[in-house]
């Protein structure tokens, strides 16, 4: 059968495995790699026969029994589906939302920590710190450079974290940049940034309607909306842009509208072409500055 398989040019994935790849099963070595190509140009030429039953692998002589034949199964599919998602992934993209949730996670720890700190102090100093203008960050920097205090080493470690956090934002505005250049053009690339990331890829941002990038990030509102009736949230992510949180209270809505309706073309044009489109951003621009000047 197998030399009819041959002569048609039609093989079962096992015939092009051979018997000491079959031995180390490693997804690590070079022989399984090489495996792996095979059998994934030979899927992409069409040249596969479908997958056999494990009798046929064992008559073959390639494995002893179902057990076996079940590993190598597995461990194929497993290499298969690695090398796909290598080939696909867009290294930037995921770069981005990997490094916009990183920073997110810092500043809530930032945040967490010095409001920990705070009331540590007030609570053994409350009438120093009654009326007082001191800072969290003045408290933090005088509390780090005391070596005898208690929280001397974990404010020191705050400020470490407020230094990353301001070379990671930088990462992270030139990636946003680059990768979503007409969305970063419109509301920063911050927002832009965190956008992509709560969407989960530029694929599913672009094929979002405005309506959901209105309220991406607005979970628990857009819930207690659908759940107990209360007002729709005007805006999620998009509060965070200050063309939105600077506008007057009573214009917010639209001008989140109108952004996210300009946001869910940039997105398009983002993932579709992947340049900058200077015209398209010119009038974006004055539709969303128009919007929050209406009356």
């Amino acid at each position: 059968m197998a030399h009819d398989q041959d002569r048609r040019g039609l093989r079962f994935w096992y015939e092009l495995c051979d018997q000491e790849c079959i031995q180390q099963n490693n997804p690590s070595s070079p022989s399984w790699q090489e495996f792996i190509e095979k059998v994934r140009h030979c899927r992409d030429d069409l040249v596969l026969l479908p997958l056999p039953v494990w009798e046929d692998a064992v008559s073959a002589g390639v494995v002893s029994g179902r057990p076996e034949y079940l590993s190598l199964v597995r461990s194929l599919a497993i290499g298969l589906a690695i090398r796909d998602l290598e080939e696909r992934c867009d290294r930037e993209e995921v770069t981005l939302i990997h490094l916009v949730r990183i920073l997110d996670e810092t500043d809530q720890a930032v945040s967490r920590l010095s409001e920990k700190i705070e009331d540590y102090y007030m609570a053994l100093h409350p009438a120093e710190l009654a009326g007082s203008d001191r800072t969290i960050r003045s408290l933090i920097d005088t509390l780090a450079k005391d070596a005898s205090h208690p929280l001397s080493p974990i404010s020191k470690n705050i400020l470490r974290l407020v230094e990353s956090r301001t070379v990671l934002s930088k990462s992270v505005r030139e990636y946003s940049e680059k990768t979503l250049p007409n969305m970063s053009a419109l509301c920063g690339p911050l927002v832009s940034a965190r956008l992509l990331a709560h969407a989960g890829s530029k694929r599913h941002l672009a094929r979002m309607p405005a309506a959901t990038i209105q309220v991406l990030g607005a979970g628990p509102s857009l819930f207690t909306h659908l759940t107990s009736g209360t007002r729709p949230p005007k805006h999620g992510l998009l509060y965070q842009y200050k063309g939105v949180h600077h506008t007057r209270k009573r214009l917010r809505g639209r001008v989140s509208r109108v952004l996210a309706c300009q946001l869910a073309i940039a997105a398009r044009i983002d993932y579709y072409r992947g340049v900058r489109d200077e015209r398209f951003i010119q009038t974006a621009g004055m539709k969303i500055l128009r919007a929050g000047e209406k009356a």
